[in-house]
């Protein structure tokens, strides 16, 4: 079988551009161009420089979006979004620990912002898993401190614990044991698929950001963010495949993955922090101390006054709390 995952030159990785991103990109130049308030000129400014920071990569076939900063000889941190995200929701993460030395690498999972759909529709745990240590190889790393957030953290705990030599460190944000309930395993897959592909997804493509945006501080968070990253939060909406969501939320819903949390947790020997969220109402903080239990070598810190989406509602705090477990990790 030869291996789709390659590294790419400055010129291949032009060629590897995918539409989704080339259209955007052209939209915010286009916006530019035109009459605009000082704040919203700001705010695509800053659109444009993540933009012209994007790396791509082809993965197991399917070409992957990814931003990197920080020495190349530094120790490599791979960030992993959460379900319906992107790579962008770590770019207040990225500076300071790429400026702490870190190789810092964000990427999208495939079907998510800009990265390409799978043809397989293989948007489950264990393919994602694969996808992450393939990015890995493609790129050559040692290693890796991984940090990730909600479906994230099922994607790097189940990397970790099929590849244990390749994990240095795991931060899991927002992350924890789920009972399994028929009832719910019946109901709120395509309860998510209603609410994300069918009302907020083509609400945010009128323009109508800032309807998933109450819904958010409605259910999901207790801090207001910045409505420039709000837009970029939102952005994730246009950007993820459909059937990305659709699998996704099964997933999660099936006895099996969620059982498997605790065993994987068990094997994984590495230093492991689960950051809790004290009113997230969808990964559960005491889900998450009980999880951390089991963990041979973790540590468990609840967040006071933050819901779900920490990596928006309180960044700065992400950042100091990674550098300093960071820090802590030998060898």
């Amino acid at each position: 079988m030869v291996d789709q995952s390659e590294p790419a030159t400055v010129a291949e990785e032009r060629d590897l551009r995918t539409a989704k991103y080339t259209t955007y990109l052209a939209e915010v130049r286009t916006a530019l161009a035109g009459k605009l308030s000082a704040r919203e000129r700001r705010r695509l400014e800053q659109q444009l420089a993540l933009l012209e920071q994007a790396r791509f990569v082809r993965v197991k076939g399917v070409v992957h979006h990814y931003l990197e900063a920080g020495p190349r000889s530094g120790q490599p941190l791979v960030l992993v979004h959460g379900w319906d995200c992107s790579a962008y929701w770590w770019h207040h993460i990225v500076g300071p620990l790429a400026r702490a030395g870190y190789r810092v690498l964000a990427y999208d999972l495939k079907g998510h912002g800009f990265s390409d759909s799978d043809p397989a529709r293989n948007y489950t745990v264990a393919g994602f898993s694969d996808d992450l240590r393939a990015f890995a190889e493609a790129l050559d790393l040692p290693p890796q401190h991984v940090a990730a957030f909600s479906l994230g953290a099922f994607v790097a705990l189940h990397y970790a614990a099929h590849n244990p030599g390749q994990v240095r460190s795991l931060t899991f944000f927002n992350f924890s044991l789920i009972p399994y309930s028929r009832a719910a395993s019946a109901v709120v897959p395509g309860l998510l698929d209603t609410v994300f592909n069918r009302v907020l997804r083509p609400i945010e493509r009128r323009g109508l950001w800032w309807i998933p945006y109450l819904y958010a501080l409605a259910v999901l968070t207790r801090n207001t963010a910045p409505v420039s990253d709000v837009k970029l939060a939102t952005l994730s909406l246009r950007c993820c495949d459909p059937e990305a969501v659709r699998v996704s939320a099964r997933e999660l819903a099936r006895r099996e993955v969620l059982e498997a949390v605790a065993e994987q947790m068990r094997r994984v020997e590495q230093p492991t922090l689960l950051v809790a969220g004290a009113g997230d109402p969808i990964m559960r903080p005491q889900g998450g101390r009980a999880l951390m239990q089991l963990a041979p070598n973790g540590q468990f810190l609840q967040v006071p006054r933050c819901g779900h989406l920490i990596l928006f509602e309180l960044p700065e705090q992400v950042a100091q709390i990674l550098q300093l477990f960071l820090r802590g990790v030998k060898g």
